[in-house]
């Protein structure tokens, strides 16, 4: 078995082929341009972090999305099909023409061997942190976070094919951290030489399966994940002769990788300095930040402040009055609560009938906004994606006291229930309900709330409309199958 300094005598004296040498400067610009931030506001929202409260959701941020997006296509395939795409041929188009530049002023080196290991470096902690990151999410049960009252009682009809797959994992916990642990430990091989070619297959699985169930279920993060799994093939590409060698012709095999030799001093320890400075923030400091969240109930996609004692769960609308007068159940009446769900936070939803509401979108940038029609324009910023990293309230702190009003999770991908979140003045029996969705934010409730019965909750007071009100609300006894895990559902109701 050679040495490595023999294996990088043997490296150094070969040379390739013109057409080995034009295949890899396109290589290296089309994989450096996948692995490096190219967005400007990916660079300004690192700069507003705010740093004497950094969290987890940061460092998500800084590892799981970026991928060079210059170009958008405001269509249904723009957004979630082929068309969403269209940076691949256009980075690539940049890497042809850089390549020819490169080979017009470059005539003289007989290989790039020191240039591809430290791109396959490149790129194996890309995708490393990116599986770390993305697996701490799962391993935690925070990406898809346990299901509520408000969600048992939506209607089928009402999700949206994304919002029915995340609840079809979250339903299963320990699949999910299943899931999670196959991207982090896939991550965290490729942090160390030996282990890189077995990293970079189950990132190439991962990462593939993930781009598959976002074009089967229009979740919109499809072209990060095929990004990844791209790049998991370019850090195989080497080993794959030997593992066919080995799995399909069973025969021997040896597969050697160039390491270039750190004879200075100063450059042994400025890389190992900068490889343990990034390993301990993205591998260390980000599972500290996980498990600080997990342990004090910071889950990023649901609210935190404790809701009345008691009080969660499924509630029926028994009597409803408007301006005095009461007003008899209707399925299509507008004004009259059909029920009401109570969560274990502060958040409660109204079932109501003929009432129409903007659907609150998913947070991720790659999901269309409200306001972006399906025109099949094509739109090109030069900033990269504006998108995602252009919105203002990525550049700014964030107000810690409006998180729970922010966090649109409950009603995200879903329709048929108008959620509020409510302040409880405990000692005066008073909830001050505000709409979440972010374009009713103005309608506001102000109800006196009392207990009978532990049960039977009473409001009583003013709505969004300044009508009076009074509501009383008997809690259901409808039992969950999937829940109670009763072997005969019907039975359950």
């Amino acid at each position: 078995m050679p040495t490595e300094e023999e294996r990088a005598e043997i490296y150094s004296n070969a040379q390739w082929t013109a057409l080995e040498k034009l295949v890899f400067r396109v290589a290296f610009i089309f994989i450096g341009l996948f692995c490096i931030p190219l967005d400007t506001g990916f660079y300004q929202m690192i700069f507003n972090f705010d740093y004497a409260h950094l969290n987890y959701r940061d460092l998500t941020e800084v590892v799981a999305f970026f991928n060079p997006q210059f170009i958008n296509i405001f269509s249904e395939s723009g957004f979630f099909g082929l068309a969403s795409y269209v940076n691949y041929p256009f980075i690539l188009f940049i890497a042809i023409i850089g390549a020819v530049i490169w080979t017009s002023l470059d005539r003289s080196s007989k290989q790039y061997q020191v240039l591809y290991y430290w791109l396959r470096v490149l790129a194996r902690y890309r995708v490393a942190y990116a599986g770390i990151g993305w697996g701490y999410k799962k391993l935690f049960i925070m990406q898809m976070p346990r299901e509520y009252e408000g969600l048992w009682h939506t209607e089928l009809i009402d999700f949206f094919a994304k919002r029915l797959y995340w609840e079809a994992l979250s339903v299963v916990p320990r699949y999910e951290i299943f899931l999670g642990f196959a991207e982090f430990i896939g991550g965290f091989l490729l942090l160390f030489r030996r282990t890189t070619g077995i990293g970079a297959a189950i990132t190439l699985v991962v990462f593939g399966n993930i781009a598959i169930s976002n074009h089967a279920y229009d979740i919109g993060e499809q072209v990060p994940s095929a990004a990844m799994a791209m790049l998991s093939i370019f850090i195989l590409w080497h080993d794959i002769p030997g593992i066919w060698s080995l799995i399909v012709k069973e025969q021997d095999a040896r597969i050697v990788h160039y390491y270039p030799q750190f004879k200075i001093a100063w450059q042994k320890y400025s890389r190992l300095a900068i490889k343990y400075a990034f390993n301990f923030v993205f591998v260390v400091l980000f599972f500290i930040f996980e498990v600080y969240g997990y342990t004090h109930n910071d889950f990023y996609k649901i609210p935190n402040t404790p809701g009345i004692k008691g009080a969660a769960g499924f509630y029926e609308v028994s009597e409803f009055k408007l301006n005095h007068k009461v007003i008899p159940y209707h399925p299509e009446d507008s004004l009259r609560w059909h029920n009401v769900t109570f969560e274990d936070w502060s958040s409660i939803s109204i079932k109501l009938a003929n009432r129409p509401q903007d659907i609150e979108m998913f947070a991720a940038g790659s999901y269309p906004h409200r306001t972006e029609v399906y025109d099949g324009k094509w739109h090109f910023h030069w900033q990269g994606d504006i998108r995602r990293y252009g919105d203002p309230k990525k550049h700014k702190k964030k107000d810690r006291s409006k998180r729970d009003l922010n966090i649109t999770w409950e009603s995200s991908g879903m329709a048929g229930r108008h959620w509020y979140y409510y302040k409880a003045d405990t000692l005066n029996h008073i909830l001050y309900l505000q709409n979440k969705n972010r374009t009713s934010r103005h309608l506001k409730q102000i109800l006196h709330y009392s207990r009978p019965s532990a049960n039977r909750i009473i409001l009583s007071g003013v709505n969004e409309f300044r009508d009076s009100i009074k509501v009383t609300l008997d809690r259901s006894t409808r039992k969950y199958p999937l829940l109670s895990g009763v072997e005969n559902p019907e039975q359950a109701y």
